[in-house]
């Protein structure tokens, strides 16, 4: 079975009833047009001109700072901006600030295949394919959901393998139990499952259909 991110955010949605959707990081809108929801907002700084101009075109800090106060919450915020670890805990911090009850998290690109699918430049962005000898490109995503998974005592957290891994928030997960990781690839590849609590999706579809 393969799951892609809009139908695992469109599943959550029917699921729960969620009204809200919040997307950070929209660029050519390839998800975001495929999400059914009540109400939907997007933000991106939309660095690249080629790149669909966004509802909010700041970054996902200065919306958060400026412009959620004085929104209505969100039941669901998916998160698929800037693929550096650093900014993707704050990614999650501030969504958890501004998610409804029960509302649920879904980042992207959370369990890369290969070590260089998760390289970072010199620059402290993407590698080139030049470089890699792939377009495949997921940064290091993966390293926010090892430090959520061992850190945090109020929401679990999930890895769906699928579509370069979709992690999944919610405050029904099982939470981990706090366990000692490092940030390199290799302990990934040989913790993969403790770290990312790595599940198939048809477990994720048999347990939300429960």
């Amino acid at each position: 079975m393969m799951l892609y991110r809009w139908n695992v955010i469109n599943t959550l949605i029917k699921k729960y009833g969620y009204k809200n959707y919040l997307e950070i990081g929209l660029a050519h809108g390839d998800c975001y047009d495929k999400i059914s929801c009540t109400k939907k907002a997007n933000v991106d700084p939309m660095d690249d001109p080629n790149q669909r101009v966004p509802m909010y075109k700041m970054t996902s800090d200065e919306f958060f700072e400026n412009e959620a106060p004085s929104l209505e919450k969100w039941d669901i915020i998916f998160i698929d901006g800037l693929h550096r670890d650093f900014q993707v805990d704050k990614d999650i911090e501030n969504s958890l600030k501004f998610l409804n009850k029960n509302g649920s998290i879904v980042l992207h690109d959370c369990s890369p295949a290969e070590e260089r699918h998760q390289l970072i430049s010199e620059k402290g962005g993407r590698v080139s394919a030049a470089i890699t000898g792939t377009k495949e490109w997921n940064g290091d995503v993966w390293k926010s959901i090892v430090k959520f998974r061992s850190t945090n005592k109020d929401f679990g957290c999930m890895v769906i393998n699928s579509d370069y891994g979709l992690g999944w928030i919610n405050e029904s997960i099982e939470i981990a139990e706090p366990f000692e990781y490092e940030l390199t690839y290799k302990a990934l590849e040989s913790n993969r499952q403790e770290y990312l609590g790595l599940v198939p999706p048809e477990y994720f579809m048999n347990l939300i259909n429960q």
